[in-house]
């Protein structure tokens, strides 16, 4: 490392005294250019060793600050460890506090959350106990944020909004950007992103107007990340890039891969695998780190399956696995759960719909069992607040009884007015709770929903619509039953993505989506079954009538000019099979077996037409 290499460098030693005042005259430096104050103080560190131990605390608290957003890890390690170790009963407050939240910043990035809070807290408190308000906003907005990162928003929001109070209360533009730069990292953890992206373009503007160059990198890309999450992949794209230019000043492998990492996730996301991945390449070459990594794999692994390189995409998996085996903090989140889903979707991609509705199914079982969990763990979390607060109020009480014993009218007074205070505590808490479960219910029936979707035509998918076959066939009459389905396939869709490509096919499968919805009745059920494959649920409809609905959805989709982009407008055809409950017809997979016949005898009869099955 250059700074304890310059330890031993021959250089001028400055004396303690000459040491301490440089010091002081470089700590608007450490906030302004962390990059220029590391330099200096790596021209300062032969002296160090023959200082006392306050100015030693004081070097390494100001080199763990120039180090803090820099992401030099093993530099801002030894900072902070040489720090603490120079602490002794002498050694200021503000410094011995600032060394105490660094630690906890090093816990964090360790992946402890738990621990890294808890020490947080203490510095946060200790800091208000000396009455340093400036460390104790500080103390206070990293608490925040590290508090969202583990999940724990419904703590996180009081803290921050504690910390805003404060920062407002001293006046100071650097702690309110800080605080609305955790705000915008918080509401990003929760998925309010307009919200995410209104507090993080506030701690922008702030930190832009009192030149704190590396603060305002580190907003820029809370924004992208923001947008990129939000969907709004041009704004993601230009604020990736944007950052990129901001750290590129310095030469920093943290921003290069970051901004990587940033734009290779969102070309992913976006579809746009032909600029995804090189550029995901780019980023694994780049030292990224391996939580990063295992979200570029996944990426990958769907965009090499949509290219057809079956072989490359499972290395890809397997990659992503690989990481989180080693990774055991990451065990059992949802970032170790989302790698089934990126299986399931390689697995859609190269035909395999059996594996990909299998694995599709088990990433679902296993994402809500986890949020069952993590909701059971913040119901206990506000019992046992609420314990704890009666608690408070009770030995308040007792103690407030015993110190008036003899004042009657005042005990009374003082008691009646404490249970008023509990009673609107146990209010407030209820409606904190059943405000959280309400929320909870509405999460999880969204999740449902997205669950039975389709997520490019917004139809049913096949899991839901199998179902809602089996259902309706369960108990259906044989003699008085009127059922029937419709299988729909799009003609030479293949040919249509190797010319034009897989854009061209998507927008194409919305669109006929999109008709088919317009042409069904209230109550028939369309769903996509397959690539190119849908099936329309029709109850209440005899074999006739499925038949006068299949051709006209036929003869809709033939006239219909598509809309896409290249070639501007496409002629499209398809296949239809019709199939009624009846016999030979008796259970949904007898009647989708009978539908998919009619389908391929349409197919081979010359493709653009119907065939019902007799």
């Amino acid at each position: 490392m250059l700074w304890l290499a310059a330890l031993c460098a021959p250089a001028a030693v400055a004396a303690p005294d000459d040491l301490g005042a440089e010091l002081q005259a470089l700590e608007t430096l450490v906030w302004r250019d962390p990059w220029a104050a590391r330099e200096r103080l790596q021209a300062l560190a032969p002296g160090v060793p023959q200082s006392d131990a306050g100015i030693r605390a004081l070097y390494y608290q100001q080199l763990a600050l120039a180090l803090q957003y820099l992401y030099l890890n093993e530099e801002y390690d030894a900072a902070v460890a040489a720090g603490l170790q120079a602490v002794n009963a002498d050694t200021p407050p503000h410094v011995r506090l600032f060394l105490a939240l660094f630690d906890a910043v090093r816990v964090r990035r360790e992946g402890d959350y738990t621990r890294a809070a808890d020490m947080m807290l203490a510095a946060a408190s200790r800091a208000r106990e000396v009455n340093d308000q400036f460390l104790y906003v500080f103390a206070l907005a990293e608490l925040g944020f590290t508090q969202g990162m583990a999940g724990k928003s419904e703590q996180a929001f009081p803290r921050l909004q504690a910390a805003h109070t404060a920062a407002v209360a001293a006046q100071d533009r650097f702690l309110l950007a800080l605080v609305n730069e955790s705000y915008g990292s918080v509401y990003g953890y929760v998925g309010e992103y307009d919200q995410s992206i209104t507090y993080y373009r506030k701690a922008l503007e702030e930190y832009a107007a009192i030149g704190y160059s590396v603060y305002e990198a580190e907003a820029t890309y809370g924004i992208a990340i923001s947008y990129r999450y939000a969907r709004q992949w041009d704004k993601a794209l230009e604020m990736f890039r944007h950052y990129r230019q901001l750290t590129e000043v310095n030469h920093s492998e943290h921003g290069r891969y970051s901004s990587l990492y940033g734009e290779g996730m969102t070309y992913a996301e976006m579809g746009d695998c032909a600029h995804a991945l090189p550029v995901i390449a780019e980023a694994l070459a780049a030292g990224t780190p391996e939580d990063f990594k295992a979200e570029l794999y996944k990426r990958q692994a769907v965009c090499l399956a949509r290219a057809g390189d079956a072989e490359g995409a499972a290395a890809a998996v397997a990659a992503a696995r690989a990481v989180f085996d080693k990774l055991q903090v990451f065990e059992g989140t949802h970032w170790e759960l989302e790698v089934d889903r990126a299986a399931a979707e390689v697995a859609a991609e190269l035909g395999d719909m059996a594996r990909a509705y299998e694995l599709m199914h088990q990433y679902h079982e296993q994402m809500m069992t986890l949020q069952q969990e993590n909701a059971s763990e913040r119901l206990v979390t506000l019992r046992v607040e609420m314990e704890n607060a009666r608690k408070d109020h009770e030995i308040a009480l007792l103690r407030e009884e015993a110190r008036i014993d003899a004042l009657e009218l005042e005990q009374q007074r003082r008691s009646n007015q404490l249970q008023r205070m509990t009673t609107f505590s146990w209010i407030g808490v209820t409606v904190m709770v059943l405000i959280f479960l309400a929320w909870q219910i509405r999460h999880t029936r969204r999740l449902r929903e997205i669950s039975s979707r389709d997520a490019l035509t917004g139809l049913y998918n096949r899991r839901f619509i199998f179902q809602r076959l089996q259902d309706l066939t369960a108990d259906l009459p044989l003699d008085r039953a009127e059922l029937s389905i419709v299988l729909v396939d799009v003609d030479d869709f293949k040919m249509i993505n190797d010319c034009y490509g897989h854009p061209v096919g998507d927008r194409i499968l919305q669109e006929l989506a999109a008709l088919g919805g317009r042409l069904l009745r209230p109550g028939d059920e369309m769903a996509r079954v397959g690539g190119e494959e849908f099936l329309c649920l029709l109850p209440r409809t005899s074999a006739n009538n499925a038949r006068m609905v299949a051709q006209r959805l036929l003869e809709s989709v033939r006239h219909h000019h598509f809309e896409v982009p290249g070639p501007g407008q496409l002629q499209v055809t398809v296949s239809v099979g019709v199939a009624s409950f009846g016999a030979g017809c008796t259970d949904a997979d007898s009647l989708y077996a009978a539908a998919d016949s009619a389908m391929y005898r349409a197919k081979s009869g010359g493709k653009d037409q119907l065939y019902a099955f007799a």
